[in-house]
């Protein structure tokens, strides 16, 4: 199959509603319906979206197998079919917010159920088991620190560009054209130092060239990303979000079926046309989050998240493979800020919301 046949047989899998459904789910968790400004991504960047980017460009990159590239295409484009709407607001929402791993229903299910789907399968003889766990993948999904496809797009520069409104289009295209995919390390210099470049096994790494970004732009980009994410506001915003669902929920407005299936324009409208409807305005609507010595204090959390941190693998010109950390100085004074926010995760936060709100969500607060 050629790249220009396999972009064709995409586009007819991204047609699917199966697909289809991640319009209405963003990236970003729920922050497109907040008021904090620095919360509020500047564009709507849906699952759909992400998950086309993830699609065509791992399979572009992926060269060493061409007759593995389409199944990891659709590995790709299916990753994100089990979101829920606000994503891991989710994980928040049943406590389970330092692994974020069990937000999303499962894949295999998904995509059983839709007929039209399974045909384009069959036709192209494609094996259920080989797409409906990305993380076999390396190319695709890897554990942090390692870059992957998916942290790239949806995390690292999905963030700068839509998110954290610090890098132009033109600004992610030179990021974007660091980024390549090793299978193997024959020929190369490794440093024998990094546990990683020692039992290499596939991973993104990154290179520098005439019209790319330098390695240092690409690790500021992370650690926007990082930073953002441990923001007092954003552990704030993802810890009220997750007692809201727990209050609709309770309250019959929502349930994992409707939040599934539905947009989340659908579901804010369900909220907003229920008698419940001052809870979602209040939350989204207050602008305040601080640090505070009383945990008693409003609604108030000691919130301790998972740490999204990359440090990918780099290709210098020597053609010497090394972890990103190990080729600038500046590294280390940009790493000490996130230690800085990681220690702040012990202090309490909270927020502006009214007495209504806070007597109303403070009964879903886990102990």
């Amino acid at each position: 199959m050629t790249k220009e046949d396999a972009d064709l047989r995409l586009e007819r899998y991204i047609q699917t509603k199966t697909m289809q459904r991640l319009k209405g789910k963003g990236v970003f968790c729920g922050m497109d319906y907040v008021n904090i400004a620095k919360l509020k991504p500047i564009e709507y960047y849906s699952r759909l979206e992400h998950s086309k980017n993830v699609a065509y460009t791992a399979s572009s990159l992926y060269k060493d197998d061409r007759d593995s590239f389409f199944k990891i295409a659709l590995a790709g484009l299916f990753h994100d079919v089990g979101t829920k709407c606000f994503a891991h607001a989710n994980s928040f929402k049943t406590g389970d917010i330092l692994n974020q791993e069990n937000d999303e229903l499962d894949i295999k299910s998904i995509l059983l159920k839709d007929d039209e789907l399974m045909t384009y399968l069959n036709e192209d003889g494609i094996n259920l088991e080989d797409i409906v766990d990305y993380s076999k993948y390396p190319i695709l999904d890897k554990p942090i620190p390692a870059l992957c496809m998916d942290r790239l797009d949806g995390g690292i520069l999905g963030t700068c560009l839509f998110w954290a409104h610090t890098h132009s289009f033109e600004e992610i295209k030179k990021l974007w054209a660091m980024a390549g995919y090793l299978e193997n390390t024959n020929g190369m210099c490794v440093d024998l130092s990094s546990e990683r470049c020692r039992n290499f096994n596939g991973e993104m790494v990154l290179s520098e060239g005439e019209n790319t970004a330098c390695f240092e732009d690409f690790f500021k980009a992370i650690n926007i990303y990082s930073t953002l994410l441990l923001s007092k506001e954003s552990r704030y915003m993802m810890e009220i979000l997750g007692l809201t669902l727990n209050y609709y929920e309770d309250m019959g407005i929502i349930d994992e079926q409707s939040m599934f299936y539905l947009s989340e324009q659908e579901i804010i409208a369900k909220i907003l046309n229920s008698n419940y409807k001052d809870i979602w305005e209040d939350i989204t609507s207050f602008d305040t989050v601080r640090y505070t010595n009383n945990i008693d204090d409003g609604i108030a959390f000691i919130s301790q998240p998972k740490i999204r941190q990359c440090n990918p693998l780099i290709i210098d010109s020597h053609l010497n493979l090394c972890e990103i950390d190990g080729i600038s100085g500046i590294f280390y004074r940009e790493l000490n800020p996130l230690i800085e926010d990681i220690n702040l995760t012990n202090k309490p936060i909270t927020g502006n919301l009214s007495q209504h709100t806070i007597k109303t969500l403070s009964k879903y607060k886990r102990k």
